[in-house]
């Protein structure tokens, strides 16, 4: 068991052979030997399980650069040992990347436990397991469709740079999703997006009156919102 790294098991066996009224003596100098180690490292891997909380929590109530770190630490981690952690710091209605980053993290281990969280003042309540993939929802099917049509022979570069705004805009809100009534606005809205981050807003004009599209149809990014 201990080469097998089981040394709870191994601890508890060892204990209740110390236990017996009589121990040969053979035995008991090897028993008490690798008693000795068990508890040496399961003491071991409790203070690190301790620092390891501590740490996560105390990033988690620092500064934005500070909580991603954090967020780095949880994706090593079983987060499963760090629920409470995490929802304190989702009930204070992190900044939407942060939210984003630990839903994400909730999800990828299927984690079956009610979380709470605070979203713009509201609260809310949700279960990790049930979330839908953010890319699987219909109105972000509906926009990536949207944006293939556009772009996907006239400007592949372009396009898989719009796909990739198109997944951390679709992120950021976790966790909800994008309606399919949504869709087109928020491909117009990415469009807009990444033609304003090459500095090239008379494309963007050009690409309106080529498909008869209006400006004002777009839909208000949460990557502007965080200026991201």
């Amino acid at each position: 068991m201990m080469n097998e790294k089981n040394y709870q098991e191994a601890y508890r066996l060892l204990y209740d052979e110390l236990s017996m009224p009589y121990i040969p003596k053979e035995s008991e100098e090897a028993l008490i030997s690798y008693y000795q180690e068990c508890r040496s490292v399961i003491q071991s891997d409790a203070v690190q399980r301790s620092y390891e909380e501590e740490d996560v929590e105390a990033l988690l109530e620092g500064n934005f650069e500070e909580q991603l770190l954090a967020i780095e630490q949880l994706k090593k981690s079983n987060v499963r040992n760090y629920l409470d952690v995490i929802e304190n710091c989702l009930k204070k209605d992190p900044n939407g990347l942060v939210r984003a980053l630990l839903i994400d993290c909730l999800m990828q281990q299927d984690v079956a436990v009610e979380m709470h969280a605070v979203v713009n003042g509201m609260e809310l309540t949700f279960l990790p397991n049930y979330l839908e993939p953010v890319m699987k929802a219909e109105g972000a099917i509906l926009a990536a469709n949207t944006l293939c049509e556009w772009f996907e022979h006239e400007d592949p570069s372009f396009l898989k740079m719009c796909m990739e705004t198109l997944i951390q805009e679709c992120y950021l809100h976790l966790p909800f999703h994008i309606d399919v009534d949504e869709g087109i606005p928020l491909a117009l809205s990415i469009v807009s997006y990444v033609k304003k981050a090459q500095g090239d807003e008379a494309g963007f004009e050009m690409f309106l009156k080529q498909y008869h599209l209006e400006r004002e149809h777009g839909f208000a990014l949460l990557l502007e919102h965080y200026g991201i």
